[in-house]
């Protein structure tokens, strides 16, 4: 995963899907690669300022217990998931100006709530998006999959545990998330990789 956010993996791609089973770990290894993206890069300095993940409404505040189990306090986290309009707009705008060291460097936000408040967050360069349960994304013409895909964010990082849950152009979309272009168009797509699969499944 390092080397996919850093560039090595893929020359100017960014992204990475993590399709672990679920209760290997996923978490740990995200909350690591956020650690280590937030205090050190390759060329020893950080690499992300600010970092944003978007989880289902039920895994906010375990996301939020996770990141201070492992972290222990060390960087600071803003989790929001429900309150009124003003009150969610006020403390986004908080996470997106903050600078220097008073910064509140992770923001954890439900999907439902980030589709309703994305405009806040597209004022600002976001360092690492990682969405957890990534198969919600699976089509590309859903309102929270355009809403995320305007965040001005080229590291991006998807969980998993069913990252193909019926046919190959939800994975398409997946792909096309975190690494725009990298198999083609959709047609492309299905010209080369989704024919040929289906034509030997047959």
């Amino acid at each position: 995963m390092w080397d996919c956010i850093t560039g090595p993996q893929i020359e100017n791609s960014y992204g990475c899907i993590m399709a672990d089973e679920m209760g290997l770990g996923k978490t740990l290894q995200c909350i690591t690669l956020l650690w280590t993206g937030l205090r050190q890069g390759p060329a020893v300095k950080p690499i992300i300022e600010k970092a944003i993940i978007v989880a289902p409404s039920s895994l906010v505040k375990n996301w939020e217990r996770e990141v201070g189990k492992w972290l222990g306090g060390r960087v600071s986290v803003l989790a929001i998931d429900g309150g009124s309009k003003s009150e969610i707009d006020k403390k986004l705008e908080g996470f997106v100006y903050a600078v220097g060291r008073a910064v509140t460097p992770v923001l954890i936000i439900s999907y439902e709530t980030f589709r309703l408040h994305a405009n806040v967050l597209y004022k600002t360069e976001i360092g690492l998006v990682i969405c957890d349960e990534g198969h919600r994304l699976k089509n590309s013409e859903n309102q929270t999959y355009q809403a995320l895909d305007k965040l001005v964010a080229k590291r991006r990082v998807l969980l998993s545990g069913t990252p193909i849950q019926n046919d190959l152009l939800e994975y398409f979309s997946l792909i096309q998330f975190v690494n725009k272009d990298i198999v083609g168009t959709a047609q492309e797509f299905k010209k080369r990789f989704e024919g040929p699969i289906l034509r030997c499944r047959a």
